[in-house]
C-alpha cells in the first residue's frame, strides 16, 4: 500500500520542479575499504582471522546532484556494501573471509529533494529518522568502538562456565543500541532552527524475506558550538506494526582546546520484556603528530533483559585510532570484553582484540 501510493507522489513532486543546472551539478563517487585482524577467545576456544569491520563496513557509493532553481536541489544517492561477511557475522566455528551477499547489502537507493526553506524530502531505501540517534560521538574512535557493540562480534557465542558447552546466546542477542538503520521509507527533515531540527519517516521493510512490517519514527536533534565546547544531543521514538516500540537517545560533547570528549547513549525496546542498554565513553583526541590526529577512548556498557527477562549484559573496552591525513587512512586497535548472565545461565567472558585500517576514496 505504501509503495503503491508514495512512489507516484514523490516522483510528481520531483519532476514538477524547474531544472536549473549549477556549478556543482553532476556525479560524485566514493567508497571505503575497512579490514582488520580479529582475535577472539570465548573461554573454551580461540582463533585469529581477517574480516571486514562491520562497525563501518567496506562499501561504495555514488551521488548525483542537480540544481532545480531557487536554491533547491535534487539528488540521487546509491550506496552498497560489497557483500563480504563481516565481523558481526562470523564466529569461532566459521570465520573465513567470504562473499555472503544479500539484498541487505543495499544501504541507499533513494531520491532526495532539498528545498531552500522548507526542509528535505527523501524517498527510497535509506536512513530512517532514528538512524544515528544513539551514535553521537566526538571521540574519533567510532570506526572500531561505538554504542552498537554487536557490530564488532555479534555472532560470537557465549560458552557455559566450566566448559559445559554453548549457552545458545551470542553477542548480538545480548547487546543493542536499538539504532534504526536503513529501510524503504518516505522521510522528512526540517530546516535547522538555532541548532534544533526534527526528522520523521514512514515506510516498510522490503529487503528482508518474509518481513513486510510497516514502521513509523520521529527524532529530534540539537547541535550547538559554544566556542570551546561542541555539543550535540538526539532523541528518537520508533513504532513497528505489531506493537514493538523503541525509545533511544544520545548526547556528546568535546572540549576543543584539550580534545577531551564524553558521550552517553541509552535505549530501550519492548520486543523482549523491556530490554534496555546504556553506553558511556570517555576519550581524548589530539594532534600529537603532524600527519594526523590521535584518538584514544575507554567505554562501558550495561544492558538488561536481553534474550531473557532478568538477564544482565556488560561490556568494556579500549580503543585507539591514528589518522594519516594525506593517505585518507585510519589505523585502529581495540580490546573488548563481553559478559552475559541470566537465571540458570553462567557464561565465560568473550574477549575480542582487533587491529586494522580504514581507507576512504
Amino acid at each position: 500500500m505504501f509503495r503503491n501510493t508514495a512512489l507516484p507522489l514523490a516522483s510528481l513532486a520531483l519532476l514538477s520542479a524547474p531544472i536549473a543546472a549549477t556549478a556543482e551539478d553532476g556525479w560524485d563517487f566514493y567508497g571505503q575499504l575497512n579490514f582488520g585482524l580479529f582475535s577472539v577467545d570465548d573461554g573454551t576456544t580461540s582463533d585469529t582471522f581477517i574480516s571486514d569491520n562491520d562497525n563501518s563496513n567496506t562499501r561504495v557509493g555514488a551521488i548525483y546532484r542537480r540544481g532545480v532553481g531557487n536554491g533547491n536541489e535534487f539528488r540521487f544517492h546509491f550506496e552498497t556494501a560489497l557483500g563480504l561477511r563481516g565481523s558481526s557475522g562470523v564466529d569461532l566455528t566459521d570465520n573465513g573471509l567470504e562473499t555472503d551477499g544479500s539484498l541487505r547489502d543495499l544501504r541507499k537507493f533513494e531520491v532526495i529533494y532539498q528545498t531552500a526553506d522548507f526542509g528535505t524530502f527523501s524517498f527510497g531505501q535509506g536512513s530512517v529518522a532514528v538512524d544515528g540517534v544513539a551514535e553521537n560521538d566526538f571521540s574519533g574512535t567510532s570506526v572500531i568502538a561505538y554504542s552498537s557493540l554487536q557490530d564488532l562480534a555479534g555472532s560470537q557465542v557465549f560458552q557455559l562456565a566450566g566448559s559445559a558447552g554453548s549457552s545458545g546466546v551470542n553477542v548480538g542477542n545480548a547487546f543493542s543500541a536499538f539504532d534504526g538503520g536503513r529501510r524503504f521509507r518516505l522521510r522528512y527533515d526540517s530546516p535547522e532552527w538555532n541548532g534544533f531540527s526534527v526528522a520523521a519517516t514512514v515506510g516498510e521493510e522490503v529487503l528482508t524475506s518474509g518481513n513486510d512490517d510497516s514502521f513509523y519514527d520521529i527524532s529530534a536533534r540539537y547541535h550547538r558550538d559554544f566556542g570551546a565546547v561542541d555539543f550535540v544531543t538526539s532523541l528518537g521514538y520508533a513504532v513497528v506494526d505489531g506493537g514493538e516500540e523503541t525509545i533511544l537517545g544520545s548526547v556528546a560533547a568535546v572540549h576543543k582546546p584539550t580534545g577531551i570528549n564524553v558521550s552517553f547513549a541509552a535505549g530501550s525496546q519492548n520486543e523482549i520484556g523491556d530490554a534496555s542498554q546504556y553506553y558511556l565513553k570517555v576519550g581524548i583526541n589530539r594532534d600529537w603528530f603532524d600527519f594526523g590526529s590521535t584518538a584514544l577512548s575507554v567505554d562501558y556498557a550495561d544492558g538488561s533483559d536481553f534474550f531473557a527477562a532478568g538477564s544482565e549484559s556488560t561490556s568494556y573496552g579500549i580503543a585507539a585510532v591514528q589518522k594519516i591525513d594525506n593517505k585518507n587512512l585510519e589505523i585502529y586497535a581495540t580490546y573488548r570484553v563481553y559478559q552475559f548472565e541470566a537465571a540458570g545461565i553462567a557464561t565465560d567472558d568473550i574477549d575480542v582484540a582487533a587491529l586494522g585500517a580504514r581507507f576512504k576514496f
